[in-house]
């Protein structure tokens, strides 16, 4: 054999020893473990149901300009030619003289008169406005109301106090 087949052979069986060791030989040692199949190994399913996109019209956004805008009905708020402090005093004593009107509630700190009216209870809420007074009905929430017992008790005050 010449020296070259030798150097040949060497390197071949160096290379042959070099991929032995390096590949793990503890899979050659023992076999499966049984965690190979695991429930928390295997890859997440997800069902058909949630994979699917939604169909309902639910969440949808409504296309812009095809429909009419709904306008809020007027405010039957008024202004009395009075301070907040006096406005408050005069609401007071028209409220009271009101058939079917009870004051549940007064603050006039907030120049605030809780009132049950028709069945329903709401607010009557004094507030500046300049040198004047705003008088306006607003539910329990705030909101101000423009129809309803609200607005009718407030056509009364203006009757009242205008």
């Amino acid at each position: 054999m010449n020296s070259n087949t030798k150097i040949g052979q060497s390197l071949i069986l160096g290379a042959v020893v070099f991929a032995l060791l390096s590949m793990p030989a503890c899979s050659w040692m023992r076999g499966k473990t049984g965690y190979e199949l695991s429930p928390e190994a295997r890859p997440l399913e997800i069902p058909p149901e949630m994979n699917a996109p939604r169909s309902d019209t639910g969440l949808q956004v409504p296309q812009v300009g095809g429909s009419t805008p709904q306008v809020a009905a007027p405010s039957q708020a008024f202004t009395l030619a009075d301070s907040a402090a006096g406005a408050y005093e005069r609401v007071g004593i028209a409220l009271g003289r009101i058939d079917g009107v009870s004051i549940n509630e007064r603050s006039q700190l907030l120049t605030v008169y809780t009132v049950s009216y028709e069945g329903e209870t709401f607010l009557i809420r004094i507030s500046p406005d300049g040198d004047n007074a705003r008088v306006a009905a607003a539910s329990t929430e705030g909101r101000e109301l423009s129809s309803g017992a609200g607005a009718k008790l407030l056509g009364l005050l203006r009757q009242r106090l205008g």
